[in-house]
């Protein structure tokens, strides 16, 4: 037999009170049956009674485990790196408070539903570049997340396609990269400066990488502050920033990925959580291990069972 838990001075108090207690009420019994000139005979029972059901709810507490089973545990992992795009546009609030500190939301909540994955966070503008390495370090990207602001890059621009072909190749390139499923979930409003080359379409399929596009803000759009003025192009009119709808579906289409809106009207991000959950992870751990049961009950079981018995014994006194 196994404890789950010691001996310890916790079981040393209380076997110390029941003596104690105990031992006050023997001596006060004994002295009321001489008073009365009788003998407590049924003392001798109610003590034998009473020590066995003190000694089972001693053993029941110390958690007593017998009969040992084997189970099979397999862990599935998925490696997935989040691609959000910090360009000037993520600035527009036509998504309340803003695009971008709606996205740092709800990557918060993602990161907190996918504590079993490795999560890696890549931001691009004109360019890409990797913010948080392959981690399952959850508070840590919950920091770097925060950090997350349009004036982090150097160059403006939207260069979609040049994220998702550095999210390719780090996880491509990444340790171990046969034995996890590989996945990106791109953050942006899809106002693209160029088209994805059919390569990256291809190898997307071809190695099975999930890609997930998230629309971030509205097709009417809004002008985008900047020093507190609307923004202006060159020709001094004034810039209007819309969600690229067509570009996202399209490139989900031809990775055959998935499709998500995030704006104030529609939010996508449990359905997308629930996506990449049922998504199948590939088996990077598988272990046997010895399982035994805490069988506590049974002691309870029998102790709350002598309890009934003791209280329909009462102690008899006969005269002498």
């Amino acid at each position: 037999m196994n404890w789950n838990y010691p001996f310890d001075t916790t079981e040393i108090l209380f076997i110390f009170f029941f003596i104690l207690v105990y031992t006050a009420y023997i001596i006060r019994t004994v002295r009321i049956a001489r008073q009365l000139q009788t003998t407590a005979r049924t003392l001798i029972i109610k003590l034998f009674l009473r020590s066995i059901t003190f000694t089972l709810l001693i053993i029941s507490l110390l958690g007593p485990s017998f009969g040992e089973t084997d189970r099979d545990i397999q862990a599935k992992g998925k490696d997935i790196f989040l691609v959000v795009d910090l360009s000037k546009s993520m600035d527009a609030a036509d998504v309340t408070p803003s695009r971008l500190e709606k996205v740092k939301f709800e990557l918060n909540r993602f990161v907190q539903n996918e504590k079993s994955n490795r999560i890696g966070i890549i931001i691009f503008s004109n360019e890409a570049f990797i913010h948080t390495p392959l981690t399952y370090d959850s508070g840590a990207l919950e920091l770097f997340i925060q950090s997350l602001q349009t004036d982090l890059l150097p160059k403006s621009g939207t260069n979609i396609c040049g994220a998702a072909e550095l999210a390719y190749s780090k996880l491509m390139n990444a340790a171990d990269p046969a034995g996890r499923s590989k996945m990106m979930v791109l953050f942006t409003d899809g106002e693209n400066n160029a088209s994805c080359s059919g390569m990256l379409y291809n190898n997307l399929r071809r190695f099975g990488i999930g890609v997930y596009t998230v629309a971030v803000g509205t097709k009417i759009g809004i002008s985008i502050q900047q020093n507190g003025k609307p923004l202006m192009d060159e020709n001094d009119r004034l810039v209007i920033s819309k969600m690229d709808e067509t570009f996202l579906r399209n490139m989900a289409a031809a990775a055959k990925g998935n499709y998500y809106d995030l704006n104030n009207v529609k939010n996508d991000i449990p359905l997308l959580i629930n996506d990449i959950d049922k998504a199948e992870g590939t088996l990077v751990d598988s272990r046997t291990i010895t399982v035994v049961s805490n069988k506590y009950y049974y002691f309870l079981g029998a102790a709350l069972i002598l309890l009934m018995l003791d209280v329909l014994i009462t102690i008899g006194t006969f005269r002498l």
